[in-house]
């Protein structure tokens, strides 16, 4: 999976706590990864104990009633799947015994994901309790298992929760099974990498439990009627502050994407994955209720340029880049070559205004660029361009005493005197005399006798139409 992108939020590395007042009237239950990983460095610090000291001061902020469950995995096995342990029931609300019960892990083994996960729903279906789960991971299943699944089974059986998935640091990790069991168990998942984006993580997740009223953002992302992947980030308007994020890929379970959202007024950046060149949208203003879904569609459907290179009539070889207008940075290009199926270039385009930079395989000279500058590429439409290089051939050679002899050639444009063309004449009728494509222009032609000083370079002065041949033979 394409690197994707460290989804817009905080990190959490090892637990997220809730730290509302009041507090939550339900459980919070946190499945905390214990496993080897945790051992990794994070700005040079232990993911476990950047996790400990976070939650050690969100935990002491917490109202003295509110009940927390700790269940943690991969703390006392290497390697052992079941290595699952319930350390603090629901009905906890010892909060030192919680931060002594956390800083007593020792991280070992593996990541079983599915089977935490469905531990913890088995006894909230048991006993009926609704509660507020908050799963931390810095990896993905390493056991069997299917997570999702576990959540909608759970969902479907009538088990109350709410999941929060938090991914640490999961680099280039497909995050798609994290993301699809969030948003099955109502919550969120927040991608993070370092210790404030914990903390803000963890604040976030602490508005959503179990007992909050939500609401439910779609997102669905198409490019011409396609579905797309495509990063969503969403924030209260009027804030910079990051609430919900979801990825929405290629494929119709997880696009539209969907964002569980307390009831409010929210703004939607979308950011198309793995495409250069392709703007973000933005909508601000969007309201979310209880009551309903709220889905929002963004269209990134292209435009179409198709562009026509020739020189004197004929099909030309060109290399081509398509530019923001006013950038630097081609999105785009390609190149004519002379034949009928790749001249026109035809290439499809996000919407846009772009510069398209022509630059000529044969010709040398000053003409043998061209710009097209501010083109409007709409939705759905095809744009046609054109260019018509010209061109002329000049032939020089060189004898001495009758023979041909080996000598440099320079060419310079009368008006400018930077070189565009040179080379060696050589002492064979394949190379001498020696043949130029340059754009129609007056030059200043050097040449210069190699392997003897008994004769001197010589100068000339030509002017060249489009489409003629020129020959000059330099003899001494």
């Amino acid at each position: 999976m394409k690197k994707i992108f460290l989804f817009l939020f905080y990190l959490m590395v090892g637990i997220t706590v809730l730290a509302q007042d009041p507090a939550s009237s339900k459980p919070i239950i946190f499945i905390t990864d214990a496993s080897g990983s945790m051992w990794q460095k994070v700005d040079g610090e232990f993911k476990i104990a950047l996790a400990r000291e976070v939650l050690a001061e969100l935990v002491g902020d917490m109202p003295a009633e509110q009940q927390l469950g700790l269940v943690a995995y991969g703390h006392r096995q290497k390697g052992d799947c079941a290595d699952i342990e319930e350390i603090l029931p629901l009905s906890n609300t010892d909060k030192g015994a919680f931060t002594k019960a956390l800083n007593d892990l020792n991280p070992l083994g593996k990541t079983p994901l599915a089977q935490s996960a469905l531990k913890v729903v088995n006894q909230l279906k048991s006993s009926g309790e609704s509660a507020t789960i908050i799963l931390i991971t810095d990896g993905i299943e390493t056991c069997t298992g299917d997570l999702c699944q576990v959540v909608k089974e759970a969902k479907a059986a009538g088990v109350d929760f709410v999941l929060h998935i938090i991914g640490f640091d999961l680099g280039d990790a497909d995050r798609a099974p994290l993301e699809c069991a969030a948003r099955e168990g109502e919550g969120l998942y927040i991608d993070a990498s370092d210790k404030d984006q914990l903390a803000g993580a963890v604040e976030q997740t602490s508005e959503i439990t179990v007992d909050v009223p939500r609401g439910r953002l779609a997102v669905k992302t198409l490019r011409n009627g396609a579905l797309i992947d495509a990063a969503v980030q969403v924030t209260k308007t009027g804030t910079l502050e990051n609430v919900g994020g979801v990825r929405t890929y290629k494929d119709e379970s997880s696009n539209p994407g969907i964002v569980n959202l307390p009831a409010g007024t929210y703004d939607i950046e979308v950011t198309v994955v793995g495409q250069r060149g392709v703007d973000p949208q933005k909508r601000t203003g969007i309201v979310v209720t209880e009551t309903e879904v709220n889905e929002q569609v963004f269209d990134f459907s292209s435009g179409h340029l198709e562009l026509k290179v020739t020189e004197n009539g004929a099909l030309h070889d060109a290399t081509v880049n398509v530019i923001p207008h006013g950038g630097n940075r081609s999105v785009t290009g390609g190149r004519t070559y002379t034949g009928p199926r790749s001249n026109p270039l035809k290439k499809e385009i996000s919407p846009g205004r772009y510069d398209i930079e022509i630059k000529s395989v044969t010709i040398k000279g000053l003409s043998a660029s061209h710009l097209i500058e501010n083109i409007e590429i709409k939705p759905g439409e095809s744009v046609v361009q054109a260019h018509e290089f010209k061109s002329a051939t000049l032939k020089v050679g060189a004898k001495y005493k009758g023979e041909l002899w080996d000598v440099t050639v320079n060419i310079v444009p009368a008006s400018t005197r930077r070189s565009v063309a040179g080379g060696r004449t050589y002492t064979s009728p394949s190379s001498n005399p020696k043949s130029y494509i340059l754009s129609p222009d007056t030059y200043e032609v050097t040449v210069t006798p190699l392997k003897t000083r008994e004769i001197s370079k010589q100068t000339f002065t030509v002017t060249l139409k489009a489409g003629e041949t020129l020959e000059k033979i330099i003899s001494w």
